[in-house]
């Protein structure tokens, strides 16, 4: 009799206990994981202010134009002149989905010259050519991928240069020097990355054409040189961003 009295409280509490569990289960609450929104993609666009320096190599065309050449009298001149420079950039973007345009104005402070060989033999004498400050504006059309912007320039550009003749033997009398502001034009291609909110680095290459250069010799009044003066560069340069680190996805 107790035995079975056991076996009946047994059953009670078990199936008191099996609703119970039940209930509990079907009562739980399921939340779905948080979707995670995407992060904001840069923006080229705005205004954009930098710095910039790097090296640049070149050539002077020269042509003497007046007196007979001599024998020994090399009228033309070819030859090369390098260098550094440092400087600043400023500009503004416009973007439409991935294509980003612009318009760009910059100036450097150059150490760019060189020296041609001997023009008359045995006399000493040489023309010198220095780059001291350029500069350009021209506009940019981009490509964004992400935090990346490739791109490709062209413009106008503006050269100050010295041109020399330097006379050795002949002495001093006969030494002629100009300085002048020759524009010219510009074409280029390089690419920017966006490392930080506002900031990104670049890297870009040009191609700067400054026509031609005229130098007036004394005393002989009717001789002169021109010079054509081309030059490449490329520069690396840290830029500031107005528009933000990004607010959408185009």
């Amino acid at each position: 009799m107790k035995k079975l009295f056991l076996a009946a409280a047994s059953l009670m509490v078990l199936g008191s206990l099996a609703p119970a569990g039940a209930a509990d289960l079907a009562a739980r609450p399921y939340t779905k994981a948080p979707v995670m929104a995407p992060a904001p993609l840069p923006t080229w666009a705005g205004f954009y202010l930098g710095l910039q320096g790097g090296g640049g190599w070149g050539r002077s065309d020269e042509t003497f134009l007046g007196a007979p050449n001599a024998v020994g009298f090399a009228g033309t001149q070819r030859y090369d002149f390098n260098g550094g420079f440092v400087g600043g950039v400023i500009g503004y973007n416009w973007q439409v989905d991935n294509v980003v345009f612009g318009l760009e104005g910059d100036y450097h402070w150059a150490d760019i010259s060189g020296r041609s060989s001997e023009i008359n033999l045995g006399a000493g004498d040489s023309y010198f050519t220095k780059l001291r400050g350029f500069g350009d504006i021209k506009g940019r059309l981009g490509y964004a991928a992400g935090p990346a912007l490739f791109f490709i320039s062209g413009g106008a550009a503006v050269g100050d240069l010295q041109h020399r003749y330097d006379p050795g033997l002949f002495g001093a009398a006969f030494g002629a020097s100009q300085s002048d502001w020759r524009w010219g034009w510009t074409i280029g291609a390089g690419a920017e990355y966006m490392f930080a909110q506002n900031w990104s680095a670049k890297l870009e290459y040009n191609y700067l054409d400054f026509g031609k250069s005229s130098l007036q010799y004394t005393p002989t009044i009717g001789d002169r040189s021109e010079w054509k003066d081309t030059i490449h560069t490329v520069k690396a340069g840290i830029v500031y961003h107005f528009g933000g680190p990004g607010v959408s996805r185009y």
